[in-house]
């Protein structure tokens, strides 16, 4: 049943967002079961974001008395804040099943690969760094410094791609788009 958890892994700006938001509206266009994990995090909500849309926004004491609760699958420290993966609400829509979408930084998704082994793991990849660059300056979300903070963690995540069952290059948003429809949708995974 696990099969039918898409884990999503990709470089701040490499697109992973808007792919799963262009999933989820095909999925209820088409009437498809898919709902997406939503991570608790200790970082301030970007403009636009919801509490208990994007993320659960949770101080820095509550995720830590989680972790010492064991509600956790996996958790990790990510440009200083704290990103956690409760694993109720995974096991839950499991049960229902539903195909669901993980949208999760590197470490946590080589944890959550170990829980569940036969799960889908998806590493989008921008076309190079240089352009990462240019998208994360044109997002205009963090300072100069931010951004070289995530270039140098993109270029660390883009090694670990080779620990993921499926690569997608983020060249294009409509064919990236079509490559994880065509992982998430087709008949057998074989």
């Amino acid at each position: 049943m696990s099969n039918n958890l898409y884990i999503i892994t990709a470089p701040s700006g490499a697109g992973k967002t808007t792919l799963i938001k262009r999933v989820l509206e095909y999925a209820q266009e088409y009437n498809k079961k898919v709902s997406l994990s939503i991570s608790h995090t200790t970082r301030a909500p970007r403009d636009g974001e919801e509490h208990g849309i994007d993320y659960f926004f949770v101080s820095e004491k509550e995720f830590k008395e989680n972790i010492k609760k064991g509600e956790y699958i996996e958790h990790a420290t990510v440009h200083g804040n704290y990103y956690g993966t409760p694993k109720s609400q995974i096991d839950n829509d499991l049960n229902k099943d539903l195909k669901i979408l993980l949208e999760i930084d590197w470490q946590g998704a080589l944890q959550i690969m170990d829980h569940y082994p036969e799960a889908e793991s998806i590493f989008i990849s921008p076309p190079s760094v240089d352009e990462l660059r240019i998208r994360l300056m044109e997002r205009g979300l963090d300072s100069e410094d931010v951004i070289n903070r995530r270039i140098a963690g993109a270029q660390i995540e883009m090694d670990k791609s080779s620990h993921f069952k499926h690569q997608i290059t983020n060249i294009s948003l409509d064919i990236a788009t079509k490559n994880l429809l065509n992982i998430m949708f087709r008949e057998n995974h074989g």
